[in-house]
């Protein structure tokens, strides 16, 4: 084949998201597209809040700048990283029984698979939606790229395509030059309907737990953003959380432009990029507050999330408590959670063990809103606070 070993190898790297207390969550590769930037797997950074770009034994901070999370690519800027950037094949699609090779970073080491395009196919547009490949799928594999025998990106690695895992899928090359474009139509294509209520007017529901509030129907409102602050006990570190209401898509409410997702009567959908801390990464179906929730009132949950290895016991209990926090004071319901999670503790994700877990939401159902969430298990200890509500 015509492409270049050494053009992989300068374009191709690792990336590693990170948790709480910089615990290892997920490992993948991503491509290198241009001066500072890599296109990667979504997937791969679910949960993170750190990013790191690798090589041997350099690595870079990374952030993300742009997720279009329905396609399931993300860019990431990454300072100081001058590796050249890839051409992208971007006027045709690879043939059936095309020969392409597969390169993404395994350990630290680049690896590079020959393959065929085992199939392609197209979407409800009739054009190209996914290609898949005749390898084998494995953690690293993923956001690593496809490319021709002249050296062009044809799509991004993103998963397996069947149970047994010998061809694993890639979303087309031609898709990246829009993952900003599509992240900010979401905001830039609104137009307020001439129904739509004043900027004063009172939240209905809980943009961020999922509970809907009486009373009100003021939300939830494009531009509606609930700022809150995420403290880590243990390092004293805090940052700024925001989650803003980006688009609203018949019965669908979307978040951080794409990042969340819930339905207009407040049950979450799902969560692609969690910023929340444990609030994101570890809710139970439909959110931390269960609907018609009273204080007095009990019960057992077990649940496990798909895709993410955590596996949750918990006994849950309600009651009534006045809180103050930066926004304000309110009385709330305190819905306390105590029991025992499985999770992975290593980069790969294939080790599990049970470890005590408790959290804790405090519900103004003044606001409909989880006003302060805090978590506490192995290796963290953290608080997420409301600092303000606000129409944009």
């Amino acid at each position: 084949m015509g492409i270049g070993l050494e053009q992989l190898t300068a374009s191709v790297y690792a990336v590693r998201a990170y948790g709480p207390q910089e615990s290892p969550l997920a490992s993948g590769s991503g491509v290198v597209i241009g001066p500072g930037q890599i296109v990667t797997a979504c997937n791969v950074l679910a949960g993170a809040r750190t990013i790191a770009v690798r090589r041997e034994n350099v690595s870079y901070g990374a952030t993300l700048e742009a997720p279009d999370v329905e396609r399931n690519l993300c860019l990431l800027k990454v300072p100081n990283l001058n590796a050249p950037g890839v051409p992208l094949s971007l006027p045709a699609a690879p043939g059936f029984g095309q020969k392409v090779v597969a390169a993404s970073v395994s350990g630290t080491a680049l690896a590079v698979r020959e393959a065929t395009v085992a199939g392609l196919q197209a979407g409800a547009n009739g054009k190209l939606e996914r290609i898949e490949a005749s390898i084998a799928h494995d953690a690293g594999t993923v956001g690593g790229g496809l490319f021709d025998d002249n050296g062009r990106l044809v799509g991004i690695l993103v998963n397996a395509a069947s149970p047994a895992e010998t061809r694993q899928r890639a979303v087309p090359a031609s898709w990246i030059p829009e993952i900003r474009a599509r992240g900010a139509a979401a905001v830039a294509s609104y137009r307020p309907a001439a129904g739509d209520a004043p900027a004063t007017a009172a939240p209905a529901r809980d943009a961020v737990s999922g509970a809907a509030a009486p009373g009100t129907g003021a939300s939830p409102r494009v531009g509606e953003v609930w700022r809150y602050q995420l403290t880590d006990n243990l390092t004293r570190k805090r940052q700024e959380v925001s989650y803003r209401v980006d688009r609203i898509d018949n019965d669908r409410v979307i978040f951080n432009q794409g990042g969340r997702i819930e339905f207009k009567d407040g049950r979450l959908d799902r969560i692609a990029t969690p910023v929340g801390g444990e609030f994101d990464v570890a809710p139970p179906p439909g959110g931390w507050v269960p609907a018609n929730v009273k204080a007095g009132s009990r019960w057992n949950l077990s649940y496990r999330q798909a895709g993410t290895g955590f596996d949750a016991r918990l006994e849950a209990v309600a009651t009534g408590e006045s809180i103050r926090v930066a926004a304000g004071t309110y009385r709330t319901i305190r819905i306390a959670y105590e029991g025992f999670v499985l999770r992975p503790f290593n980069d790969l994700g294939s080790s599990r063990r049970g470890v005590p877990y408790k959290a804790v939401a405090w519900y103004a159902p003044e606001l409909g809103r989880v006003v302060q969430f805090s978590a506490e298990y192995e290796r963290v200890s953290e608080k997420l606070e409301l600092i303000e509500h606000r129409f944009e």
